[in-house]
């Protein structure tokens, strides 16, 4: 278990006041103070105290793999495109999108005693639905991800928020885990401009592998995965920097289509 130190307190403290204010700081100051998490298990600590500043539930977790490492970071403020479609994100200051494959889980995920692992088919039987997603970043950091990997973790690896889009059917999760060339293109559009557009490719190929290596490893202290919570593992589209967009539509022929507004 993860000793909470100072240094932990006082980071979470700080990157819940650059949430609340919107805001920013710089890794170098942070490493002036002494405020560097050492390690992925210290990152998971700064990000449950910050969270427990902030005050808000956790709506869902991104996934990822570091050095083959899962790491999870929670999802705060998350919007359901399915009951509008047309989707206005109230939240200001998102720098990026990536359109991702996402899971609502239909049961919970504990921790498995030591001996006992989640399968891949375990973990779809407690998958209610497979949807289309749209992941929106900012950073708490002046240099974003260009730091330290356990400072970016403890940044919530720069969520800003997540929206769920609609559900997909399984077999193309499957398509992307096999790489199937004959997928139809991604096309992400703001107003009249294309950012993207091109056959989307999951950066683990399969989306479900962070989801089962997490399940498998969990190491969060915001209660692990339940139900009812959006599981994102990762952006078919890499990062996209949104600009001066106020609208953003994603389609993927045959598949699914969002269509979102941002502030002005």
């Amino acid at each position: 278990m993860t000793t909470i130190t100072e240094a932990n307190i006082r980071l979470g403290m700080i990157l819940a006041e650059a949430e609340a204010r919107q805001s920013s700081i710089s890794a170098e100051k942070l490493e002036s103070r002494d405020l560097i998490p050492p390690t992925i298990d210290s990152a998971m600590a700064v990000q449950a105290l910050a969270v427990g500043t902030i005050g808000k539930d956790v709506a869902g977790w991104k996934l990822g793999l570091n050095n083959g490492r899962p790491v999870a970071a929670p999802l705060l403020d998350l919007y359901d495109e399915v009951q509008d479609s047309t989707l206005t994100v109230p939240k200001p200051g998102a720098v990026g999108i990536e359109i991702e494959v996402c899971f609502v889980l239909a049961e919970d995920l504990p921790a498995l005693p030591l001996g006992e692992t989640y399968t891949r088919e375990t973990i779809l039987e407690a998958v209610e639905s497979i949807n289309l997603g749209a992941e929106f970043v900012s950073y708490r950091l002046t240099e974003e991800n260009r730091v330290p990997f356990p400072l970016f973790l403890a940044d919530r690896l720069a969520n800003h928020s997540f929206v769920l889009g609609p559900a997909i059917d399984a077999s193309v999760m499957e398509a992307l885990a096999l790489q199937d060339p004959n997928l139809p293109p991604l096309m992400v559009e703001a107003e009249d401009d294309v950012l993207f557009g091109a056959i989307p490719v999951h950066p683990q190929m399969d989306p479900v592998a962070p989801l089962l290596a997490y399940a498998n490893a969990q190491n969060d202290h915001l209660g692990g995965l339940k139900r009812g919570q959006v599981i994102t593992t990762g952006s078919l589209c890499g990062m996209i920097r949104l600009g001066e967009a106020t609208r953003i539509t994603a389609r993927w022929e045959g598949i699914g289509e969002m269509d979102i507004q941002l502030p002005g």
